[in-house]
């Protein structure tokens, strides 16, 4: 059956996990106040564009990625493509400048979420969506989509970005934003570096308030999960944050929240969540359904991070016994498991391949149709808990070529996370067909992070392509040098079985 991983290789990768991260943290911080002394970032960028051009002529009809290694993505795959095409080295990891008079934050592609957030909230600032990840990258998040819990109200994070820039095919730097190559800027996000190659983003930042005011509603019945879900989202009042999570098919929590200031806080009320020793996020949130409706202030920090320690709830498959409270209190603080370093050892050791009975999926489907994925999701994994994340998938400044097939309505993210113990499971990829085709009937989406089965000729039905095609024509030898989409996110393109 293989090596026992929990019993045996994650114990020993826990505290190296938490020296990587450590030293990567800090390394990062040393190089963010010593950035002057470094080169600047036109000179990194020099450095991209000198590969794009040496590869015009050494490419020999190969087209190209970056060389970030294949275990630092999230996807569960081994992206085998990068064995074979022409690898682009990217060294870009600082945050540029944070403009407080525009309130943008300008950063690299390689910084990580968790570190520009902790910097912005040492200045004063924080992002408007703050994916729950902490090792999740920018140019991750641009290039492979990302959202979380104020999505309802602000969108996907590309929605935040002001301004993209890349070193195109032809080896020179364009500039994209709302006026100047627009349809760059709206077709960039999502399309996982098949138009370029990202070398930086401008982002919005908004004031930073200590405290998030959180609700936690329990909900017993499906309707009133999703009755519930579905008024909070639209309340007139316009909560920061709206998330559930649905613990069976009847039972689930809804929490709410509003950034409050300091005075507003009504201090025996206060939740430090992310102290070393607290309960895995989850597991604290699962109490509300016998406890009822309760009112907590967390510190907003320990708000964005709340589902790191748990991996949302997939540490236990890695260490199941690490939630109980002796276990919190001596080896808490050096949670989580990097999932990198976990894909590294698998890649590495075991092939990269996950256990037959393995979900990790996001669908995005239209708030009306969720009910009928929730008992999908029981019926063929009977995993939970299920995430759920209201989100707005158009903006009405973008081009209608965007807007969603079920239209500018609110849709959730449904997140389905875990290993199957049903007797009757399909196995892996049966049940993934039934998840992509509930999403393709139901006006839905699959978030591309994950292996995707579907046709070329579903995954051009699902996700629109005219605008991004259209940039991929009027981009200097962008068709030669990068694969399409399709050909890049699909099992055979992960494979390196469809890149020519």
């Amino acid at each position: 059956m293989g090596l026992d991983w929990a019993k045996y290789v994650c114990p020993i990768l826990l505290p190296i996990s938490f020296l990587y991260d450590s030293i990567l943290y800090w390394l990062t911080l040393a190089r963010y106040y010593t950035r002057h002394l470094h080169g600047t970032h036109e000179e990194r960028v020099l450095k991209v564009q000198e590969q794009v051009r040496r590869w015009q002529v050494e490419g020999r009809g190969r087209k190209m990625c970056t060389a970030r290694p294949s275990w630092m993505s999230i996807s569960q795959q081994k992206l085998g493509y990068k064995d074979t095409m022409y690898r682009v080295k990217i060294d870009l990891g600082d945050v540029l400048e944070i403009d407080k008079e525009k309130m943008i934050v300008r950063v690299e592609p390689a910084v990580t979420i968790g570190f520009l957030n902790r910097l912005l909230v040492a200045n004063g600032y924080t992002l408007p969506v703050v994916p729950e990840l902490d090792i999740l990258t920018i140019g991750g998040l641009v290039m492979g989509g990302g959202l979380e819990s104020t999505s309802h109200k602000y969108g996907l994070f590309q929605y935040i970005c002001s301004e993209f820039e890349i070193v195109a095919a032809d080896g020179e730097v364009m500039i994209a934003n709302h006026d100047t190559n627009s349809d760059l800027y709206y077709a960039l996000p999502v399309s996982y570096g098949t138009l370029g190659f990202l070398t930086s983003v401008s982002i919005r930042i908004i004031p930073y308030k200590p405290y998030m005011k959180l609700t936690y509603r329990p909900a017993y019945s499906i309707d009133e999960t999703i009755s519930l879900l579905d008024r909070e989202t639209h309340k007139a009042t316009s909560n920061d944050s709206v998330e559930g999570i649905v613990y069976n098919v009847n039972q689930s929590v809804i929490m709410t929240g509003q950034y409050v200031e300091e005075e507003e806080v009504e201090k025996d009320k206060i939740n430090r969540m992310g102290l070393w020793f607290k309960p895995w996020f989850y597991k604290y949130v699962e109490k509300f359904l016998e406890k009822g409706e309760t009112i907590e202030y967390v510190p907003t920090l320990h708000f964005h991070q709340r589902h790191n320690k748990g991996t949302f709830w997939l540490t236990p498959m890695w260490l199941p016994w690490a939630h109980n409270i002796i276990a919190r209190f001596l080896f808490g603080w050096i949670l989580p498991v990097n999932p990198q370093l976990l894909n590294w050892l698998k890649e590495t050791f075991v092939g990269g391949e996950f256990e037959d009975n393995f979900n990790l999926q996001d669908f995005i489907i239209p708030m009306k149709h969720v009910k009928e994925g929730i008992l999908l999701s029981a019926e063929i994994t009977d995993v939970w808990p299920l995430w759920m994340v209201p989100t707005r998938l158009y903006q009405p400044q973008g081009p209608k070529s965007l807007m969603p097939r079920g239209g500018d309505t609110m849709y959730v993210d449904l997140g389905v996370y875990g290993l199957s113990h049903l007797k009757t499971f399909k196995g892996r990829d049966a049940t993934l067909r039934l998840f992509e085709k509930f999403a393709l009937e139901h006006d839905g989406f699959q978030a591309l992070y994950a292996e995707t089965l579907m046709t070329n000729e579903e995954f051009e039905t699902m996700y629109t392509g005219d605008l991004y095609y259209s940039v991929r024509k009027r981009i200097p030898n962008c068709e030669k040098a990068f694969p399409r989409l399709f050909d890049k996110i699909s099992r055979e393109g992960r494979q390196g079985k469809k890149i020519l």
